[in-house]
């Protein structure tokens, strides 16, 4: 009895797992369409501690990883002190090229944001790729939740949680649903973003049966994949 019951169980989870897919690909290509994630960086301004990567082609002694200094500069060999604070990437490339014109001809600089520490939003739970993501001028939900590369399979899309901190109004917490902005156009959920902003995108009620299943039937899955990964399994056998 309980092997059926378990095996209708898996039954019903393909069916809403291949109807939710085939769903969840039709917003998430809406959504990507809406957001501005080809002008992120371009309209990012960089501020300590900003991590940035200077690469010059065909010279490694040139590239390096810099961290922008409290004073707004970075350094780069052969040409000194740069002050990056208030600069786009674009600016700041046009910036070493320029000064490395003295020691190559043509030099073929790229600049790239490595780490966006000044200025962020948060993008976590049922996201591709969760954690810091660089916050520029006038940036909406849309565009943050597609830097973090879309939700998930078990993302909620009615469930999204915005929280802001303020003096005002500490720890505020908006309650949006990205399926009537992606599918109605409902412009009032994409809501502007501010600094500091904290995205978290739920799993879907489906999902947490699915997760709380997963946990009854392997409950030390997860902690032996963290000893995996840090080589505990080997050492407590040795």
């Amino acid at each position: 009895m309980r092997a059926r019951a378990l095996l209708l169980l898996v039954v019903v989870a393909l069916v809403f797992s291949a109807c939710g897919c085939a769903n969840q690909k039709v917003m998430q290509a809406r959504l990507m369409q809406m957001a501005k994630t080809h002008t992120a960086e371009a309209e990012y301004r960089v501020g300590p501690p900003d991590q940035l990567v200077v690469e010059v082609k065909g010279y490694p002694e040139y590239s390096r990883n810099v961290i922008v200094r409290p004073d707004g500069k970075i350094t780069v060999p052969s040409v000194g002190d740069i002050m990056v604070q208030g600069l786009t990437v674009p600016e700041i490339t046009a910036a070493v090229t320029e000064g490395l014109k003295k020691e190559l001809s043509q030099p073929n600089v790229t600049v790239t944001l490595a780490v966006a520490a000044s200025k962020a939003v948060y993008v976590l739970g049922e996201v591709k790729t969760p954690g810091l993501k660089p916050y520029y001028g006038d940036m909406k939900l849309v565009d943050a939740i597609a830097l973090a590369g879309g939700l998930s399979l078990y993302g909620d899309w009615e469930k999204v949680s915005l929280t802001r901190e303020s003096l005002d109004k500490p720890g505020e917490v908006y309650i949006i649903d990205l399926k009537k902005l992606v599918d109605k156009g409902a412009a009032e959920q994409n809501l502007v973003l501010r600094d500091g902003d904290i995205i978290h995108v739920p799993p879907t009620p489906f999902a947490k049966v699915g997760y709380a299943f997963d946990q009854m039937l392997f409950p030390f899955r997860s902690l032996l994949s963290g000893l995996v990964t840090y080589g505990g399994v080997r050492t407590a056998i040795e």
